[in-house]
């Protein structure tokens, strides 16, 4: 990132990446032009991924939010990827694909006891409890799972603070 004027042009967008960027340009006192052209170098440079929705899960029917630790044989995989890396993509292509499985929202490759962190979203407790007793039992390659159901998230924001 180049300088102040990227970090403030990001720091508008994250509050709204909708609003107009003659708008953004008036707030942070500089030509329209000059902000279009940081925009595109941004996108271009790849600080930008893409622009997306912020859904509330919960108004969209997601009653329950669990996190799963899960534990994988290491090295039984075959293929150009990891076996992590594999698992993880196999369980979000089947929670996309399959009726009765919740949303993935998250995975992660961690390190310490347990090799993946998924951040999952359930409408209902049937779909959480379908997935941890008979879905990841059937994958030979899950010796261990540990769940935390969240209860209640106190702080969720995914803007970054030092921008």
């Amino acid at each position: 990132m180049s300088d102040e004027l990227d970090k403030a042009l990001l720091r508008e967008l994250m509050v709204n990446a909708r609003a107009p960027l003659t708008e953004i340009a008036r707030k942070l006192n500089v030509a329209r032009t000059t902000l279009s052209e940081r925009l595109e170098k941004l996108e271009e440079s790849g600080v930008i991924k893409g622009y997306r929705l912020d859904l509330d899960p919960r108004k969209l029917g997601y009653k329950y939010t669990a996190f799963v630790l899960v534990k994988a044989k290491r090295g039984e995989l075959k293929g150009v990827k990891p076996g992590q890396e594999a698992l993880a993509e196999k369980i979000v292509e089947d929670c996309r694909s399959r009726r009765g499985l919740p949303w993935v929202e998250e995975v992660h490759i961690i390190t310490g006891e347990y090799d993946l962190l998924l951040k999952l979203w359930a409408r209902e407790w049937d779909e959480l409890t379908n997935f941890l007793i008979r879905y990841m039992p059937s994958h030979a390659d899950v010796t261990q799972t540990h769940t935390m159901l969240v209860l209640k998230t106190v702080y969720d924001d995914p803007r970054p603070y030092n921008l």
